[in-house]
């Protein structure tokens, strides 16, 4: 089967790349070998089977995990030498699971981004309000800032976390299934609100996916793993093909063109379950 080669994700040089990355769990190998490059200024989704390792490369992405084997350059630069508030100041992860928050206004929660442009015992600063508040627009939340975040829908909680990762102003924003445990309209919601983001700030944007009609509609690279390898990567249309997602999945499914340059994924469901 001829698949996409791992590659740069864009026109740019990478933001962030991988160089022979292999992790292991204890004696176990769990990830790689990874030879990828994230291009600056682009929405790349991660794809892939439950298992396959999504997380895991997220947290070797963010530092949070030490390869065993090769490395993660971010900006050219070995990811580890980032820490602390200096990594804070590039990148924003928002977690799959957030914590319940009560007791906290919504501004009050978005102010603990700014955490990394100054101390916690610091007044904030003029900029400092001043990010905050753009990150509420930026979230369309401005009018809901002093509601108590115990009081807000699902939907709204969400925004209030990315507000939270936009108030950092980082060069790179990371999401762990930013869509999960949310209905219909709220999906829609966030994923608009991204696309929004990239398109109108430059914003570089990583996102574990598990729609693949949201990635069609989303992301401009995809990077796709299965058991722990990296299967494919590159431009979301060569990487998004029937042929290759029926591989990865081992489901009966199919890529279709619905309107001009638009594709979306149908599974034979009752075929899947046969």
């Amino acid at each position: 089967m001829n698949r996409p080669a791992p590659e740069q994700t864009g026109p740019d040089q990478p933001l962030i790349r991988c160089q022979g990355l292999n992790l292991r769990r204890g004696a176990t190998h769990v990830l790689g070998p990874i030879d990828l490059g994230i291009a600056q200024g682009a929405i790349t989704a991660i794809c892939g089977p439950n298992g396959s390792g999504k997380t895991t490369l997220l947290n070797a992405l963010t530092g949070v995990l030490a390869p065993h084997s090769g490395q993660v350059l971010f900006a050219g630069q070995p990811i580890g030498r980032l820490r602390g508030r200096a990594l804070g100041r590039q990148i924003a992860v928002l977690r799959q699971h957030q914590d319940s928050v009560s007791g906290l206004s919504l501004r009050e929660l978005v102010a603990f981004g700014r955490f990394p442009h100054r101390g916690l015992m610091q007044r904030q600063t003029a900029a400092d309000r001043a990010a905050i508040t753009a990150a509420l627009e930026m979230c369309g939340l401005e009018t809901l800032a002093g509601r108590d975040m115990a009081a807000l829908s699902g939907g709204e909680r969400q925004r209030a976390w990315l507000a939270l990762a936009l108030a950092q102003e980082p060069r790179v924003l990371i999401l762990d299934e930013p869509t999960s445990y949310l209905d219909v309209r709220y999906q829609v919601e966030i994923l608009s609100l991204l696309k929004g983001l990239n398109r109108d700030t430059g914003l570089t944007i990583l996102a574990v996916l598990h729609d693949l009609d949201q990635v069609l509609q989303l992301a401009d690279a995809v990077v796709l793993l299965r058991k722990g390898q990296l299967f494919a990567a590159g431009p979301a249309p060569r990487v998004m093909t029937t042929e290759i997602l029926r591989e990865v999945y081992d489901l009966p499914l199919s890529v279709e063109t619905t309107a001009p340059g638009r594709a979306s994924v149908r599974i034979d469901w009752l075929g899947a379950l046969a």
